[in-house]
């Protein structure tokens, strides 16, 4: 490294500040170097496209230690048996797949699969599942790569089926879901994006009523489910306005819930819309904690310790045990949690990833 590349390095790259060894240093591209989040933020735009690619070394790096391997050992996508596609793109893997022989993938021969065996499909579950699930380890994908191909599948159907509401719904969950995957991750843009799309699930939806009555509980359990979306949008701005809307909309998810019977869903419900107006009425702290407590001991009564939505309550909760300052008892919750988590979804599956955050 000459003078001029070690004084970059020491430096803020939006700003330029001299900070030496206080200054943050990017998480996914392990190089780039900000005075602090407000620096790292404004400094994306233009640092985008050379993070993703040191991040992409990076991870080849770690999947191939030492010796570079033999081109015969190079990760391959398992549709076209190639590792680079037409458009250049490397193989991409975001599932429960393990090893350097399997789950690879291209976006574009992913795409094309998915879209054929939709053209396939009987029913409307198997219509989706080939933009969220892998069918090498029949788990769903995760990170970048379950929001790149979630959100593929919207124009797709829009273009082969365009008057077909049901399918454009299928479409819209499957993205909404991708997104709230990582949620507490996403960019500003993907945040305006995740509540246009629940909004727009919303109005196809109310659509689909003014068809089929009644709305068969697939679809009722999706609209339940945007309104949660758009109660949690709500309350993350963090105003006494916003959190007032958060409730109404957490009452239409409670609502909805009570009409299938969804005794789980009511139980969420109701900690949400507690946890709204605890941010305007005084005395439902503990009401909140009390309500996350229940959910997360319904869970592992019902589904076990090793379930995916036990492990979500459970991050859940421990979370407002932090916000009620009884850290010890949050921390000896996370750490249970993060073992579990690493069994179950990996080491870098986004929810192990968010517990770890919490335990730092």
């Amino acid at each position: 490294m000459n003078n001029h590349d070690n004084a970059i390095a020491h430096c803020c790259a939006e700003c330029g500040k001299e900070g030496g060894v206080s200054l943050k240093m990017c998480k996914s591209c392990l190089e780039t170097k900000y005075c602090d989040a407000k620096c790292q933020k404004n400094h994306w735009l233009n640092h985008k496209a050379a993070c993703k690619l040191r991040a992409a070394k990076i991870r080849d790096v770690a999947l191939f230690k030492d010796d570079p391997p033999p081109k015969e050992d190079c990760p391959i996508c398992y549709f076209c048996y190639d590792a680079v596609d037409v458009a250049g793109q490397h193989v991409r893997r975001d599932c429960a797949c393990r090893g350097t022989d399997a789950g690879f993938v291209h976006l574009s021969c992913l795409t094309k699969y998915a879209a054929a065996k939709s053209k396939q499909a009987h029913d409307m579950i198997g219509f989706a599942m080939p933009w969220h699930t892998c069918p090498s380890c029949h788990q769903i994908y995760q990170n970048e790569l379950a929001i790149d191909i979630a959100t593929r599948f919207v124009p797709f159907v829009r273009r082969q089926y365009p008057d077909d509401t049901q399918r454009q719904v299928e479409s819209l969950y499957v993205k909404l879901r991708a997104l709230d995957s990582m949620f507490y991750r996403l960019q500003p843009r993907q945040k305006r994006e995740f509540g246009v799309t629940a909004n727009v699930l919303q109005s196809m939806i109310d659509r689909m009523k003014e068809k089929v009555s009644p709305l068969p509980r697939r679809y009722s359990e999706m609209e339940a489910y945007a309104y949660s979306v758009q109660g949690r949008i709500a309350f993350e701005e963090g105003t006494e306005e916003s959190a007032r809307r958060a409730v109404v909309h957490f009452e239409k998810d409670l609502k909805v819930r009570e009409a299938t019977g969804d005794t789980d869903g009511i139980v969420i419900a109701k900690t949400n819309i507690a946890l709204a107006k605890s941010y305007y009425e005084v005395g439902t702290n503990e009401e909140v904690l009390k309500a996350c407590q229940e959910v997360y001991e319904l869970r592992v009564v019902e589904l076990g310790e090793k379930h995916a939505d036990t492990i979500h309550s459970g991050k859940s909760y421990a979370i407002d045990l932090q916000k009620a300052d009884r850290e010890e008892e949050a921390r000896e919750l996370l750490t249970k949690l993060l073992a579990t988590s690493k069994q179950v979804f990996g080491s870098h599956h986004n929810t192990t990833k968010e517990i770890e955050s919490q335990l730092e």
